[in-house]
């Protein structure tokens, strides 16, 4: 057998989902410059745990998550149909192109230049293709955001599913923390909190949270999600996130998910959403066309050797994919 013919042999050949290189949902590993706007998805992690207040181990987020959507990426790169018991529907994206860009580089010890580093690598992606964000802590937002904002240079709502708002500044922390993130990004001029929706929130809030939602902030809360229903609290976040804007930022912090479903999070939070009510945001969030960038954080994967909340949160990353490109 000719070497090309047996190299192409190897190539087709199907493979279990815990065998090979562990890629987002086992797509090609590219560079961010090489993306040429024939991909769909592009997803890049930023192994960064340096803004973190409480348990560290974030760092570890991308490789757990990218092991994690291996169990899902059938359904992107084969042309085997799969039918989806949870939406009723058939799963089958063979046509969507999704990379993996790798990781950004990061500074250890500094969260100046890591932000730097970020934007420029999520700009980059984001001229190309749907940038996919896994972090990392949440501060990580804030310079993927900017990035993504920088490409399309216009305004973005925020839908932020967390059980945290991250608005504050510490005097411990400084400004520049992962419980800060939405506070600088409504400072850019790319983002306001009057289309900025939060669902999941509970605890204890700063005292700022007042006077953030007297500024236009929504919030579903988690309360509010036991009450009404996940699907009626995404709807009106997604009405509050589009008001007048194009695109639309998604982010997902796996501690929105209550900890007895995703124990592996470093500031968990008691009373939280199920693990299918975030499937089934996923689902509603796939449908809002605005939606033009991703990330999922806070994923630390020492707190939870049997591996749940990376395959929750890889899951959710599924299920969006499945209902932002699926055709009737």
């Amino acid at each position: 057998m000719a070497k090309s013919e047996q190299t192409t042999r190897f190539a087709d050949r199907d493979r279990p989902g815990y065998s090979g290189v562990k890629t987002f949902f086992g797509g090609d590993s590219v560079e961010p410059e090489e993306l040429d706007g024939t991909v769909d998805v592009a997803a890049y992690g930023v192994p960064y745990d340096g803004a973190v207040t409480n348990k560290p181990g974030t760092r570890y987020g991308p490789e757990a998550v990218r092991t994690a959507t291996n169990r899902y990426s059938r359904v992107f790169d084969s042309d085997k149909k799969r039918y989806s018991i949870a939406t009723d529907r058939t799963a089958s994206y063979d046509g969507v192109t999704v990379r993996d860009c790798g990781d950004a580089p990061v500074t250890p010890n500094s969260t100046e230049e890591t932000y730097e580093s970020v934007v420029e690598y999520a700009e980059t992606i984001a001229t190309e293709a749907m940038p996919v964000m896994i972090g990392g802590d949440h501060y990580l937002t804030y310079p993927a955001f900017v990035g993504y904002a920088n490409a399309v240079e216009d305004d973005i709502g925020i839908i932020h599913l967390d059980a945290h708002e991250d608005i504050g500044s510490s005097d411990l922390y400084g400004e520049h923390y992962h419980g800060s993130p939405m506070s600088r990004i409504a400072d850019t001029e790319y983002g306001g909190l009057e289309n900025h929706a939060m669902v999941g929130i509970r605890g204890h809030s700063r005292m700022e949270v007042l006077d953030a939602i007297e500024e236009g902030l929504h919030i579903e809360y988690a309360k509010d999600v036991h009450e009404k229903g996940i699907e009626a609290c995404i709807e009106n976040a997604i009405e509050h996130a589009t008001d007048g804007v194009d695109h639309v930022y998604l982010t997902m912090d796996i501690d929105v998910v209550d900890p007895s479903y995703a124990p592996g999070t470093g500031t968990p939070a008691p009373g939280g959403i199920t693990s299918n009510d975030l499937l089934r945001a996923a689902d509603r969030l796939g449908e809002c066309d605005a939606i033009g960038a991703v990330d999922l954080v806070e994923v630390l994967p020492t707190e939870d050797p049997a591996g749940t909340t990376s395959l929750v949160g890889a899951n959710a990353l599924s299920r969006f994919f499945e209902s932002y490109f699926y055709e009737e």
